[in-house]
């Protein structure tokens, strides 16, 4: 099953209008016509099912005939995570995070990061994607902070959890926690300083194990994610 995507404000009066890359991933790449059923999602929670109604060159008009509201998951998940140097990983670990469930990825930069400049633009496009993807309806925020102290202080209703390689495999899994929101932490290339990870444990962090290996950043974050889905 394919899902679009229009943001609130393209849906009304019973309607929903595709624009841009949407409508023309409807009409020129998957060849719908007039009368096919569609499946949307607002990002905002909002699922809706119906047929097309009219095709024109920039857009696709649908007419709802079913909507429903998808609650947000539970726990919230928020990735926090170091700006990685190479745009295809950092990318790739975005991209992955959101499957898997991220509400929130929030970069930032931290003792050890090396790239300075990210195109937001690009990410924000990439969670569309993963959202439609992961057949999810509620769209993640991409925000960008230029510290790890400003990373924290934007959190400090979460649950904080860091990835850190140097911490013994725990007795129980950490998924097991009753907060309604977790920051999950990783770090860019090279890792958390010493003086970040003592830092986010004197505010409460707790420092967790991925395993016995080594990891790069985009495989922490996948990994760390994925203890989540089942």
């Amino acid at each position: 099953m394919n899902i679009y995507y229009a943001s609130p404000s393209q849906i009304n009066n019973g309607f929903v209008e595709l624009l841009d890359q949407e409508a023309k991933h409807v009409s020129k790449v998957m060849r719908a016509r007039e009368g096919d059923p569609l499946t949307i999602v607002d990002g905002q929670g909002g699922r809706f099912q119906g047929r097309i109604r009219v095709i024109t060159n920039d857009s696709v008009q649908v007419k709802i005939d079913k909507a429903e509201e998808v609650p947000r998951p539970r726990p919230q998940l928020v990735l926090g995570m170091g700006i990685i140097k190479k745009r295809d990983r950092l990318e790739f670990a975005v991209e992955k995070a959101i499957e898997l469930g991220a509400s929130e990825v929030c970069l930032f930069r931290s003792e050890r990061t090396i790239k300075k400049n990210v195109r937001i633009d690009r990410l924000e496009s990439i969670a569309v994607s993963a959202m439609k993807q992961s057949l999810q309806a509620w769209l993640p925020v991409i925000r960008m902070c230029n510290s790890l102290d400003e990373c924290l202080t934007s959190y400090k209703d979460a649950e904080c959890l860091v990835a850190h390689e140097k911490v013994e495999k725990q007795d129980r899994s950490f998924t097991d926690t009753n907060s309604d929101k977790l920051l999950l932490m990783v770090g860019p290339e090279g890792g958390f300083s010493q003086s970040e990870i003592d830092k986010m444990v004197k505010q409460g962090a707790t420092t967790v194990s991925l395993g016995e290996n080594r990891l790069r950043t985009e495989t922490a974050v996948t990994v760390f994610l994925s203890q989540f889905l089942i």
